[in-house]
């Protein structure tokens, strides 16, 4: 088994996608200004890589001709697969506020709508598989995303502009009330009851929102005005274009990244970024979007709790100069590294399976038998039981590997 093979990867062109990230990052051509709204690295069925001097051998099925080859044994019994999923993500719009399942959920979801003979890919269907999908996105340019409930306080202060608009008044009140006894019951009762405002309310409360949204005056800051007005108006009528009051609205500067663990309701707003996951495609939405929404779901999968955004940096230097994102996930772990024409990189025999992407310059990776040279946008998969590789070259790359 050779020790890295270079991938092909497919592009999502979703309608949230961005026409220009994706093509310059790759150097390709778009000239139907398609959305491509992600590059998929990995061995996910719905979209696997294929590997370049093996004509049309997707890695999926690579890996399950050559399990203990390509994950090594540990992984091979805990997974039977890679565990992960790597993507290049760009959001031109904001994508749906969504939540992804604990692994138990996923399992119970996906073999009930199994034994219910909905499809697969039809697109009512909320489990496409068996597995969580705790993620982790880092920024490649600025990039804007909504994570995690505000405090009940915070968010009845944002909505307090709202307070007599039709059955607002009485959802209010019940959370101030709830807040009291318990802050997890009020969050439920209040983003339930914000998803069930009738026709009328909502568009009032939208209407309201705007004007409010252009008025320097208010309570609401800069980030909260300037998203509910853009939402407002990409998304009319849909009431989670409020998103910005009742969850945070984070920026991230070019390598700086943002855990989203499962259960937790989050939104990619815009800009360019890496994201590692498992390797799930379970999505459950409650708006900003025209595909499937099933609110019930959705709650049974929330977890209300507060929380505040932790912007993440890769830390320290591992055995072989890489820096990493300390997240609490096995599947997955996202590392860094930079080079220069005086510094190289070793990876040791057996640290795989990895994929390895080049976000920027020429690298050039050896075992002492073969080599490959990686332009900017280019990735390879290492298995498990590749020989010790050198990386060099100048630019930066990221890794995809297993926490362990």
């Amino acid at each position: 088994m050779k020790s890295f093979y270079k991938l092909s990867n497919q592009i999502r062109d979703y309608a949230w996608g961005d026409s220009h990230y994706i093509p310059d990052f790759l150097g390709v051509e778009n000239p139907e200004g398609k959305p491509f709204a992600e590059m998929w690295m990995g061995a996910h069925p719905q979209a696997p890589s294929h590997i370049d001097e093996m004509g049309s051998l997707n890695l999926s099925d690579f890996i399950s001709a050559h399990e203990i080859d390509t994950l090594g044994p540990d992984i091979s019994r805990d997974y039977g697969r890679l565990p992960y999923l790597f993507k290049l993500l760009a959001a031109g719009e904001s994508l749906s506020i969504q939540a992804h399942p604990s692994k138990k959920m996923a399992e119970d979801g996906f073999k009930r709508e199994d034994n219910a003979g909905i499809p697969r890919d039809a697109p009512e269907r909320n489990y496409r598989d068996d597995n969580h999908k705790p993620e982790i996105i880092m920024a490649i340019t600025e990039f804007t995303a909504m994570i995690g409930f505000r405090k009940p306080a915070d968010i009845l202060s944002s909505f307090s502009e709202f307070r007599e608009i039709g059955k607002l008044k009485d959802l209010l009140r019940r959370v101030e009330n709830a807040v009291k006894i318990d802050p997890s019951d009020a969050l439920r009762d209040f983003f339930e009851g914000i998803l069930s405002l009738d026709e009328q309310t909502t568009h009032k409360l939208l209407d309201s929102a705007c004007d409010i949204s252009c008025d320097v005056r208010s309570c609401w800051d800069i980030l909260q005005r300037k998203w509910v007005s853009h939402l407002a108006s990409s998304f009319p009528g849909d009431i989670g274009a409020l998103a910005p009051l009742f969850l945070h609205v984070a920026v991230l500067q070019p390598g700086e990244a943002l855990y989203q663990p499962a259960r937790t309701l989050h939104a990619y707003l815009d800009g360019f970024g890496l994201e590692l996951m498992a390797n799930s495609d379970n999505v459950l939405r409650g708006g900003l979007t025209k595909k499937h929404i099933d609110i019930p779901e959705l709650m049974k999968v929330l977890k209300f709790e507060s929380s505040i955004p932790g912007i993440l940096r890769p830390e320290g230097y591992d055995s072989s100069g890489i820096r990493y994102f300390k997240t609490p996930t096995r599947e997955f772990s996202l590392g860094l590294a930079d080079f220069n024409k005086d510094k190289s990189l070793s990876l040791p025999s057996k640290s795989g399976p990895k994929i390895i992407l080049n976000l920027e310059g020429k690298l050039l990776l050896k075992d002492g038998v073969s080599q490959l040279k990686l332009h900017r946008g280019e990735s390879a998969f290492i298995p498990w039981k590749a020989e010790s590789i050198i990386i060099s070259g100048s630019g930066r790359v990221a890794f995809a590997g297993v926490n362990r």
